[in-house]
């Protein structure tokens, strides 16, 4: 379908998205209904439309797409009439404004999972039914940049990342020459699972196959979701993940607590002489 408009929504459209939705549940026959239609209403008209940023199309209003606060979750997409495009259209706008894209489906949506797939998005979680419905749900997530194995001749590209990064964090004081960095780097990637995103590459992530650990996480360009992606990746068929982070990495404790992480130890000297914490993932 081309040529539809997509628009930020008004607070008047919050009753036809509402609407939408709950014409979805009652037509979805595996689709149980958890809160009654005016409560669906209420819950978008005071909080869907009041703390998440929601794009309509159509007028009288035929399809929306709402994402949190974060910008880049997903939380609703719908259409009155699937088939004609309206999706694809919000998604190429939501695709438009962020660098990085995750969302929820569930497990029987099988119309749904065949356009995310279609759209870009590939499978990162799936859970057995932690969700107001009880039901199987699958986390899609989908990146502007490409994702590909570090191969040798990225070491210069890898070091360059990691010690710009260095360069440019005030609290850490650079421990090594950055032609040491280039040999440490080089020295372990036989042994690391080594990930670079974008093209040129602007982040870098290194994983320990055998513990699980992730050892190295960087990116030129905090804030347009490459170090989501990257972590994504890593949790691809793995159920637990931990790393050490620097404890005054204020940014980076948060950004891995939106992960899912927990602290689960403290070392006050740190391997490099600053206080370390140690997180784990769980699925």
């Amino acid at each position: 379908m081309t040529g539809v408009a997509v628009r930020e929504a008004r607070p008047e459209d919050a009753l036809a998205c509402a609407t939408i939705l709950n014409t979805w549940i009652d037509a979805t026959d595996w689709m149980p209904r958890v809160h009654p239609a005016d409560d669906v209403e209420r819950h978008y008209r005071d909080v869907v439309f009041q703390k998440r940023e929601v794009w309509v199309t159509g007028d009288p209003v035929d399809g929306y797409l709402a994402l949190d606060v974060e910008g880049d979750e997903i939380t609703s997409l719908y259409a009155a009439k699937p088939g004609n495009g309206i999706g694809k259209t919000l998604v190429d706008h939501a695709k438009s404004r962020y660098g990085n894209l995750t969302l929820w489906t569930f497990e029987a949506n099988h119309g749904a999972r065949r356009f995310y797939v279609r759209e870009g998005f590939h499978e990162a979680e799936r859970s057995a039914g932690d969700n107001e419905e009880g039901l199987p749900d699958i986390r899609f997530v989908w990146a502007r940049a490409s994702i590909r194995r570090a191969v040798p001749e990225d070491v210069p590209v890898i070091s360059r990342i990691v010690n710009d990064w260095v360069d440019r964090t005030p609290w850490n004081t650079r421990k090594v020459a950055p032609e040491v960095m280039t040999d440490q780097i080089r020295t372990a990637m036989p042994d690391r699972d080594m990930y670079l995103i974008g093209d040129p590459a602007v982040g870098y992530l290194s994983l320990n196959p055998e513990t699980n650990l992730v050892g190295a996480i960087y990116v030129d360009q905090p804030g347009q979701g490459f170090g989501k992606a990257l972590l994504d990746r890593a949790k691809r068929g793995r159920d637990y993940l931990q790393l050490w982070t620097h404890e005054p990495n204020v940014d980076a404790q948060k950004f891995y607590a939106r992960e899912g992480f927990k602290v689960v130890e403290r070392n006050p000297e740190g391997a490099d002489g600053l206080p370390e914490l140690r997180l784990e993932w769980r699925a």
